[in-house]
């Protein structure tokens, strides 16, 4: 079955014309065995963190390392029973509601991004700190090409996740009460520029809004097809993206990209399509906006 961007059975175009990752509270998860973890091939290296000095979120290196740990820990376990996708039967049990969440969204249907992988977005009901707004797969490494948005790579291996928030310049989502997740800084939040999903390739083409300096503005407004002049599939405002990798050293990994060998797939063009803001400006939350809402995404015609 090719997904061209929708799971059929997890969701129709309808109820995804404006779907909404909503960023709230969960609570933390059991552990689960870091060697059968290694065996399955899910974690990866990073480096050793230095314990002598505080992080800018005012948590010290070791603080923060416990806290990634934790969130390691419960996402890991929360979705032990999808560490690695053999076919397609094991996407549409990922797809079946499950306390609260449901990926079923392919947004980029089977075309894989460079450093993350395939994406499949939680198009659930609840998405928090231990159920992620999305997961990131690592494609089969002896698929020829994972760029096919019609043709799966199986097995595909959990190697990331990732949470979201709609954008607003020097105010990423922050969960200053999680103890997974509270030692992040602003800094940690990337950039994903609001963009066009095209029907034909699911790649990604940006739209940036104009602006005084890169991510001054919210670009808030989806872009069109007159904007990238090609087939609409999906389309997103700017947002941000917060992206963590499982890792042997018990801890998961911030980064854009995953460390270590880069998984196979699209450009995704870091500095234009992907980046980290130029400043963080302190700013107040407008009346009726919800800084936690994340992945809104227009579904084309």
């Amino acid at each position: 079955m090719a997904h061209t961007g929708l799971i059929r059975r997890g969701g129709s175009a309808a109820a995804l014309a404006a779907v909404a990752v909503l960023v709230l509270g969960a609570t933390p998860a059991t552990a689960v065995d870091a060697a059968q973890l290694r065996n399955d091939g899910v974690v990866s290296s990073a480096t050793v963190f230095d314990v002598s000095h505080r992080t800018r979120s005012g948590c010290t290196h070791i603080e923060r390392y416990r806290s990634l740990a934790l969130e390691q820990r419960r996402v890991l376990s929360f979705m032990k029973d999808f560490l690695v996708l053999r076919n397609e039967a094991d996407v549409e049990r990922l797809a079946q509601p499950r306390d609260g969440v449901q990926y079923f969204v392919f947004s980029h249907a089977y075309n894989s991004i460079r450093g993350m992988g395939l994406s499949i977005i939680n198009g659930g009901e609840y998405t928090g700190p231990g159920k992620p707004a999305m997961l990131l797969y690592r494609p089969n490494g002896k698929a020829k090409n994972v760029t096919d948005p019609n043709g799966a790579d199986f097995p595909y291996t959990l190697a990331g996740w990732g949470y979201a928030g709609m954008y607003m310049p020097g105010q990423p989502p922050s969960y200053p009460d999680d103890p997974g997740l509270s030692c992040l800084t602003k800094q940690d939040w990337l950039v994903h520029e609001r963009s066009v999903h095209p029907a034909d390739t699911w790649a990604n083409i940006p739209a940036p809004p104009q602006e005084a300096w890169h991510g001054a503005a919210a670009g808030a407004i989806p872009p069109t097809a007159e904007e990238c002049g090609c087939p609409v599939g999906m389309t997103h405002p700017r947002l941000w993206d917060l992206h963590l990798f499982a890792s042997i050293t018990g801890a998961a990994t911030v980064s854009m990209l995953n460390p270590g060998r880069p998984m196979p797939g699209f450009d995704p063009q870091v500095g234009f399509g992907f980046f980290y803001p130029d400043q963080y400006p302190s700013a107040t939350v407008p009346a009726g906006v919800d800084p936690h809402a994340g992945h809104h995404m227009h579904v084309g015609a």
